[in-house]
């Protein structure tokens, strides 16, 4: 794929807003602090974006699936629809958290079959530099009957990654992967054969996803990749970010290592 199929610029937003039919999506989060995200939308947020709660809207309750289970494909598309989605809408997710979140909301959106999606490069960031401002105005939405189409992602599950043998890439903080600290999940360490490579390195100096260099250039087209991450959200960045080195498009480990853990006969590492 394209970076013009990935990425947006806020050069390019400031001429479609208001007049394509795009809806913005706003998915800034923080782990630690669940009321962020919607407290930062009402002080202010682009122009007519719509708020997507990382813990209500992108994820299932946790439990033995992870931290941040995908809800079920008909749940997204019920919001989907409270929205106002259809297949004809220009989807733009945006976050102010290196673009990982945004990216969660893209891969979910591509998850059910949307086609037109795309993230704004360098969020909530960018589009002040640009010297844009903000709204507190909350948009009405208009029901439509959106259905889900073939999904243009994939997943795997822990049991296939203990049955085949894939490339797995953890999104991770090195000092989490080596297992010399766990601030989150209750056991340190990494899924066994993986390669650490931190959805930070994916970004240049102004907080833009780096579409010129890339940590997985080195990686081979015939590779079976699959990306993980704590619980399966900045592993999406890894993604969008092994799309935009021109490579294959991998699965997601959705359970990512919170799942993983959960079965004390799983291998850890180290």
């Amino acid at each position: 794929m394209r970076k013009n199929e990935l990425l947006i610029e806020v050069s390019e937003l400031t001429r479609i807003i208001g007049i394509e039919n795009c809806v913005l999506i706003d998915c800034r989060a923080k782990l630690d602090d669940p009321c962020w995200g919607q407290k930062e939308y009402s002080r202010g947020h682009l122009p007519g974006a719509i708020f997507a709660n990382l813990n209500t809207h992108l994820s299932a309750p946790p439990g033995t699936r992870g931290r941040h289970p995908l809800p079920t494909r008909q749940l997204f598309v019920d919001l989907l629809s409270c929205w106002g989605i259809t297949h004809d809408t220009l989807l733009i997710p945006y976050d102010s958290n290196d673009n990982v979140y945004a990216c969660r909301f893209w891969w979910m959106a591509r998850w059910v079959g949307i086609k037109q999606v795309k993230v704004l490069n360098g969020g909530l960031g960018s589009w002040l530099s640009f010297g844009k401002s903000l709204s507190t105005d909350v948009p009405k939405q208009k029901r439509s009957q959106f259905v889900a189409k073939s999904s243009r992602t994939r997943t795997v599950s822990a049991e296939d990654i203990q049955n085949h043998s894939y490339t797995l890439i953890d999104a991770r903080a090195v000092e989490r992967f080596r297992g010399e600290v766990e601030p989150i999940d209750a056991k340190a360490g990494h899924i066994p054969g993986a390669l650490c490579r931190p959805y930070e390195a994916n970004l240049s100096t102004d907080g833009k996803l780096d579409t010129r260099s890339s940590q997985f250039n080195a990686l081979s087209g015939d590779l079976d990749v699959v990306c993980y991450c704590g619980s399966g959200v900045s592993a999406t960045q890894n993604i969008m970010a092994i799309l935009l080195a021109g490579l294959p498009e991998p699965a997601l480990y959705p359970g990512s290592w919170s799942e993983w853990i959960q079965n004390p006969a799983r291998p850890i590492s180290p």
